[in-house]
């Protein structure tokens, strides 16, 4: 499996994994910063410096300038380009805080996009799942919450608090905060698409 590592102007560090990074507008500079090699950078870099533009492009084997003007945010338009490079899986780092219309708009890339792409920040592990049998594991994370943006109908099993065939809409948030018991905890999608956060708390709450 292929994976791209898209790293966001919010990114505070990169995950040292497998993969090949694409740096989306000042999320380019970052990785440039850093000496870190791009297959791509893509944005409309109107915020950057010529001199960081250089360096950018520098760095990376492919640079994609965007009209300022378009109907899509930075992560849509990185993440378009990257599918279009075939890319099986996709790592969004850098993708929660700062704007809140960002934050939901990066939520629902994830959503409408199972198994493809993810969000990983210090915090976090968001992805989204369609109908099937899932094993998830625990790994570092305390808690795993559920959510939709419209109708599923779920199965939990290896969790503090089991669910079996419910209906969850976009309306419920009972589904915050459950916890695997064991290594791996099993999620059952029998129809419509999941978003699961894996997160744990911040340093300063625990």
């Amino acid at each position: 499996m292929s994976t791209a590592v898209i790293t966001l102007k919010l990114t505070k560090s990169v995950p040292r994994i497998h993969a090949d990074y694409i740096g989306a507008d000042k999320g380019a500079l970052m990785l440039a910063s850093k000496g870190i090699r791009m297959k791509l950078a893509v944005g409309d870099f109107d915020s950057v410096k010529p001199e960081d533009l250089d360096l950018i492009q520098r760095m990376s084997e492919k640079t994609v300038i965007l009209n300022p003007v378009k109907d899509d945010s930075d992560s849509e338009s990185a993440i378009n380009h990257v599918k279009a490079l075939g890319y099986d899986h996709i790592i969004l780092c850098g993708a929660l805080g700062g704007r809140a219309d960002h934050t939901l708009v990066n939520l629902r890339l994830v959503y409408e996009n199972p198994q493809s792409v993810s969000i990983n920040d210090e915090q976090n592990f968001i992805s989204s799942y369609g109908a099937g049998r899932y094993e998830i594991e625990k790994g570092e994370y305390r808690y795993i919450s559920f959510f939709t943006f419209g109708e599923a109908v779920i199965s939990l099993e290896n969790m503090k608090y089991p669910l079996s065939e419910r209906k969850i809409t976009s309306r419920d948030l009972y589904t915050l905060s459950n916890e695997i018991v064991s290594e791996k905890g099993v999620l059952t999608v029998h129809s419509g698409k999941v978003l699961v956060i894996q997160s744990n708390d911040g340093k300063s709450e625990k």
